[in-house]
């Protein structure tokens, strides 16, 4: 009998004794999330012998005692198994979770593991969002500060579709978008949005201006071209790769920029019209503001309140928005752009050129993805010839995703018909079983070919997309073949 946590690498474990070893879940509920496992292939507890259930209990004590030692520390644990498909196991090979609990983590924790029967706080009834109609005060704002706010760079745009990405990427298990995030993820992002705009625009043959002056870029960009002229001077370099190659100088400029982010346009942002009656704190809540300003000295401060936290619906919203907001904000980026530079980037290319995903290379994973997958298409199976392509498991259009976990082996047939679509379920399942079985060689290969992997951002997307289809959308099966979607269905694939 196969169990996929047998093909979890030695390396993963975080405890281990003769009889059991530890891992941390591949879908975490909460940070620790630790599964304590059997080495034989016992289904429930109740097959494993003495012996078994006294070394997984000590594998649970030692695991407790390691995740008390987390920052921030644990206020509580729900320690347990499912034993039998009734009581919701899906994986027949005995494994108990030690989920660490922290205060505010659920608005009512009370009841703890009595919530698993229908009616009674059954987490698959909870588990995606019902599809909403945002509000529409919250978009009307949305568009009016793309039209209205008070900017003299393109940063307003970077902001805005960072903070959509990480609304996407950190969408939780049950479906839910996040509370609040970070500035360093926000630099992340934003760092990731402006690499291949701190090149060369082939019909000017310089690097497009993003600020309304003209003697010198944004402050934000001139450190990306600074860096990428000093240690990625390849237009088509990747930003994964040149953190490999320089990663010392790679993290000051990212908290370069997140100091730009947290003394510009963080602060500014939801400023509508002039004066100070213009600011409405529609989308967030930071610890500073344009009047209190941060000092350098305060943010370089171990205690620096670096959080970004969403006021009530607004990452929900931005969440089930992004696949429309985002071609929006593009849009209005590039028309910035071409405003900027006057008549140098009137070109149907332009956009394309901003933000289009043939700008890296995808070459020096070709090989070792299609390696990984036996010489097989991805999606049909057949055979690959020297012509493999490599696609986005979730597309580009839908959220710009370079990451390995997100890119699969297809033959040029299944590439063309997919398309932008979402893929069915089946290739869901194939999908999520090949980051949980074998992240060890993804490991290697992102390791090997210096390439980016984020497995439980490219997850955290995939769930945000998936778990807000509404029932009836079409998903990709294969050549001209589509089946509907059933909510239900796709939900129960993202709870392992």
């Amino acid at each position: 009998m196969t169990s996929p946590f047998l093909q979890r690498s030695p390396s993963e474990y975080v405890a281990a004794n003769e009889l059991a070893f530890a891992v941390r879940d591949a879908y975490p509920v909460s940070p620790g999330h630790t599964l304590v496992i059997t080495r034989r292939v016992v289904a429930t507890w109740f097959d494993a012998s003495a012996e078994e259930q006294t070394a997984v209990m000590a594998l649970v004590e030692e695991v407790k005692r390691s995740l008390d030692t987390l920052d921030p520390r644990p206020d509580g644990y729900n320690v347990g198994f499912n034993a039998g498909e009734a009581a919701g196991q899906t994986v027949m090979h005995l494994h108990v979770h030690v989920i660490p609990r922290y205060r505010g983590d659920m608005e009512d924790p009370r009841g703890g593991v009595r919530h698993v029967i229908p009616g009674k706080g059954n987490y698959l009834l909870d588990l995606s969002p019902q599809p909403r109609t945002p509000d529409p005060m919250f978009v009307e704002k949305l568009l009016s500060l793309l039209d209205e706010g008070r900017f003299t760079t393109t940063y307003k745009f970077a902001v805005l579709l960072g903070l959509i990405d990480l609304c996407m990427e950190h969408t939780s298990t049950k479906g839910d978008a996040p509370t609040s995030v970070t500035t360093v993820q926000l630099a992340e992002k934003v760092l990731a949005l402006y690499w291949p705009q701190a090149t060369r625009f082939p019909l000017g043959d310089s690097v497009l201006r993003q600020n309304s002056d003209r003697n010198k870029p944004a402050l934000l960009l001139a450190k990306i071209i600074a860096f990428r002229e000093a240690h990625a001077p390849d237009p088509s370099a990747s930003i994964s790769r040149a953190r490999f190659a320089a990663p010392k100088q790679f993290g000051t400029l990212l908290r370069e920029i997140e100091w730009t982010l947290v003394e510009m346009p963080l602060p500014r942002l939801q400023r509508f019209g002039p004066g100070s009656d213009g600011e409405d704190a529609f989308l967030y809540a930071i610890a500073w503001s344009e009047r209190e300003p941060v000092r350098r000295g305060q943010f370089n401060a171990n205690d620096f309140d670096n959080s970004i936290r969403f006021q009530p619906g607004a990452a929900e919203a931005l969440a089930g928005l992004a696949t429309m907001l985002r071609p929006i904000v593009q849009r209005r980026w590039a028309a910035k752009i071409a405003q900027l530079n006057g008549g140098v980037v009137q070109d149907a290319h332009l956009e394309e050129f901003l933000f289009g995903h043939n700008r890296v290379s995808l070459a020096p994973v070709r090989d070792q993805l299609v390696e990984l997958h036996n010489g097989r298409c991805f999606y049909c199976d057949a055979r690959l010839g020297k012509d493999a392509h490599i696609d986005h498991f979730i597309a580009w259009s839908r959220h710009p995703d370079d990451g390995l976990d997100n890119l699969v082996p297809t033959d040029a047939r299944c590439n063309l018909a997919k398309s932008d679509h979402l893929a069915a379920g089946k290739h869901v399942t194939s999908w999520l079983d090949r980051t949980h079985t074998r992240s060890a060689d993804l490991d290697e290969i992102a390791r090997r070919v210096g390439w980016n992997r984020n497995p439980d951002e490219t997850l955290g997307t995939g769930r945000g997309l998936y778990l807000r289809l509404r029932t009836g959308v079409r998903l990709w099966r294969e050549r001209d073949q589509f089946e509907r979607a059933e909510r239900e269905i796709v939900a129960k694939l993202f709870v392992g």
